[in-house]
C-alpha cells in the first residue's frame, strides 16, 4: 500500500510538472521566430566603389538622396548633343535628405539624365530611392547631375561609404591629389641585394608625397608612402578605401616619365622604374568604373 501511494503521488507531480514544461515549450517555440527576426544580420556590401564615390564627392557640391517620381523622355530636337542611340530624360524626384551641400534644395525636384534609347518608354526609375551627385541650379529646384552617371541607387550601406569618403575628403589633413612624378632615386646598398628607391611626386596643392621601395636580401620589398618633406620609415603602404591610398592608386601615372631619371646612370634608372611598377602594383587596385542607371 505504502508503495502504490508513493508511486500515485510521484505520477501526480510528474504531471504537475509536465503541463509548465509544456506551456514553456510553446511559449519558446511561438518566440523562436521572432528572436531570429530581430537577431543582427550583417551589413550588406556597398554596390559602389570607393573610387568612383571619391571622384562624385569631389565634383559634387551637392549630395542628397531621393525618391524618384517620374521620368519623361524628351524629344531629340530638345537635345541635340546627344550621340546615337542616347535619348534625354527629365526626371522628378522628392528629397528625402541632403548629405553634402550648403544651399537649399526644394522638396521636389528636376533634373535631366542621359540614357538609352531603348528604356526610353519604360525607364524603370520610378519608385527607386537614389543618392544623387551634382549642384543646386539657379532655382533650388532644380539639380545638374556631375555626369549622367552621378547617381546611385540608395542602400544604407551606400549611404554610409558616401558619408565615409565625405568625411575622408573634408578631413583637414587630406591628402593632395597628385599632378606627376618630380624626381627618383636610387641607391645600392652595402650588402648585395639591397637598395632604396625615393619617387617624389607633385601635387596640386605643393605639398610634398614621397614614396620607397627599401630592398633587403631574403626580404619582401617594403613599399611606404610619405606625407613631407622627409621619407618615414615607419610608413607603410596605403590600406585600399583610404584618400591616400585613392590619390596613389588612381592619380600615378603608369610609368616613371623621362624627366624623372634624367638625373640617374642607367642602370639605376632601370632599377628605379622597375620599384616603381612594383609599387603601383603592390597597391589594391583603383576601381572607378561608372554604372549607368539608364
Amino acid at each position: 500500500m505504502t508503495d502504490r501511494i508513493r508511486t500515485g503521488t510521484g505520477a501526480r507531480w510528474q504531471r504537475a510538472l509536465l503541463f509548465p514544461a509544456l506551456c514553456l515549450y510553446g511559449i519558446l517555440t511561438i518566440l523562436s521566430p521572432a528572436q531570429a527576426a530581430e537577431a543582427p544580420t550583417a551589413p550588406a556590401t556597398p554596390t559602389v566603389t570607393y573610387a568612383r564615390l571619391a571622384d562624385l564627392v569631389i565634383a559634387s557640391p551637392a549630395i542628397a538622396r531621393v525618391k524618384i517620381k517620374s521620368a519623361v523622355a524628351l524629344k531629340p530636337e530638345r537635345a541635340p548633343d546627344l550621340g546615337t542611340g542616347q535619348t534625354r530624360f527629365y526626371v522628378e524626384a522628392e528629397t528625402l535628405g541632403l548629405i553634402r551641400g550648403n544651399s537649399v534644395v526644394a522638396r521636389k525636384i528636376g533634373f535631366l539624365l542621359d540614357g538609352s534609347s531603348a528604356n526610353a518608354k519604360k525607364p524603370g526609375l520610378k519608385g527607386r530611392e537614389m543618392l544623387i551627385f551634382g549642384k543646386v541650379g539657379a532655382q533650388v529646384d532644380q539639380i545638374q547631375l556631375t555626369a549622367s552617371t552621378a547617381l546611385v541607387d540608395w542602400t544604407p550601406a551606400n549611404e554610409a561609404l558616401v558619408r565615409k569618403v565625405l568625411a575622408d575628403v573634408m578631413a583637414p589633413d587630406v591628402p593632395p591629389a597628385i599632378k606627376g612624378v618630380t624626381s627618383a632615386f636610387h641607391q645600392v646598398g652595402a650588402i648585395l641585394g639591397e637598395s632604396e628607391t625615393q619617387i617624389f611626386l607633385e601635387t596640386a596643392s605643393g605639398a610634398p608625397i614621397s614614396l620607397s621601395i627599401l630592398r633587403r636580401p631574403d626580404e619582401k620589398a617594403h613599399f611606404s608612402a610619405s606625407l613631407g618633406e622627409i621619407v618615414d620609415e615607419a610608413a607603410s603602404i596605403p590600406e585600399p578605401d583610404t584618400m591616400l591610398w585613392y590619390r596613389l592608386a588612381c592619380g600615378l601615372p603608369e610609368q616613371l616619365p623621362a624627366r624623372a631619371l634624367r638625373e640617374l646612370a642607367q642602370a639605376d634608372a632601370q632599377a628605379a622604374a622597375g620599384d616603381y611598377a612594383a609599387f603601383r602594383a603592390a597597391l589594391a587596385p583603383c576601381r572607378r568604373e561608372a554604372t549607368p542607371v539608364l
